[in-house]
């Protein structure tokens, strides 16, 4: 399923200007041209078996398929997406090592003390693979609120009470939980899971009342009665879940963004490789059995225009890197 394009517009905050590149010492113009004529690597900086790599997976072979040349998936797990990054960030630039990683490339420089990469000047953005929105999700034994209002008048009603659940500090989840906890004048307690399976887990069984979770995780939990969708942060109502209002709607407007998944090189790369692998990724992503994919996952189909995705980082950068800074929320 496609994105609405009021959704795109609604993100894309500025077009960035992406200039051309020049060719890297040692690079000469005949073997940009010959691009590829070995192995590409796409690093995937989580464990194996989430939606990145699933997704990944498929790109990579449709890749190999297209470019005649194996491409293979490496997962580096580990300090937020950090190490998987940083092998790009000083891979050689070109165009035979790829990243495929979610906005923590733009969250880490703030959420860290030190981070070995610039996350907006070592990479080029070149489209995302998918993207959601993320959904207040309630415990209905914790709560019986089925407005925002209701649910922050409850909190507040009952103080040092109510937990929100993350898949992790610096999550969005866990920035939007502080947000609410700001702009709400709630006193929710953030609780950091390892991953989505043990967070939606805890929302089930009342450990926590509340989560910030995509659609994927919390679909097959919505006709049980255990939990209950509040809202959306999107700039409109899901096609998933049209019933669902958006926290704009309901009077808590700056909730809006979608959590995305995407494709970066390194710096550098002459502009001709990354057009032409950029080309080859959006035509993967456009396939009817990925589509299919996508949507049988309640994620929302990417291959966003190259300057538009890079516009949108850059804005998801200065954004998230603010909201980080005034939670004070820092890792180690």
């Amino acid at each position: 399923m496609n994105h609405p394009t009021t959704r795109r517009r609604a993100i894309v905050q500025s077009l960035a200007t992406l200039g051309a590149t020049a060719l890297p010492a040692g690079l000469t113009h005949a073997q940009a041209q010959d691009y590829p004529n070995r192995t590409i690597r796409i690093i995937v900086p989580f464990a194996p078996g989430g939606p990145s790599d699933l997704i990944s997976r498929l790109v990579a072979q449709k890749l190999t398929d297209s470019l005649k040349q194996p491409v293979i998936i490496e997962n580096k797990p580990g300090a937020s997406g950090i190490v998987g990054a940083d092998l790009v960030a000083k891979a050689p630039p070109d165009g035979y090592t790829l990243l495929v990683i979610n906005q923590l490339l733009v969250q880490v420089s703030a959420l860290y003390a030190k981070v070995p990469f610039d996350p907006v000047a070592d990479f080029i953005p070149l489209t995302d693979i998918f993207s959601s929105p993320l959904w207040l999700a309630v415990n209905t034994a914790k709560t019986n609120a089925t407005t925002m209002k209701d649910f922050v008048a409850q909190v507040k009603s009952q103080p040092k009470t109510h937990s929100y659940a993350s898949v992790g500090a610096g999550s969005i989840g866990s920035l939007y939980g502080f947000k609410l906890n700001e702009v709400a004048g709630t006193d929710m307690v953030h609780v950091p899971y390892r991953g989505a399976g043990p967070t939606v887990q805890a929302l089930l069984s009342g450990e926590v009342s509340a989560s910030f979770v995509d659609y994927a995780t919390l679909k097959a939990h919505v006709g049980s009665g255990k939990v209950r969708a509040l809202a959306v942060s999107a700039p409109v109502r899901s096609p998933w879940t049209p019933e669902v209002p958006t926290f704009t709607e309901q009077g808590f407007p700056g909730f809006e963004a979608f959590s995305w998944v995407g494709f970066f090189t390194t710096a550098k790369t002459p502009t001709p490789i990354v057009q032409k692998i950029t080309d080859e990724i959006t035509k993967a992503v456009k396939q009817p059995d990925i589509v299919a994919k996508l949507n049988e996952l309640a994620l929302d189909q990417g291959a966003m225009p190259r300057d538009k995705f890079a516009a949108m980082v850059n804005a998801d950068y200065t954004r998230w890197g603010a909201v980080i800074k005034a939670s004070g929320m820092k890792l180690e």
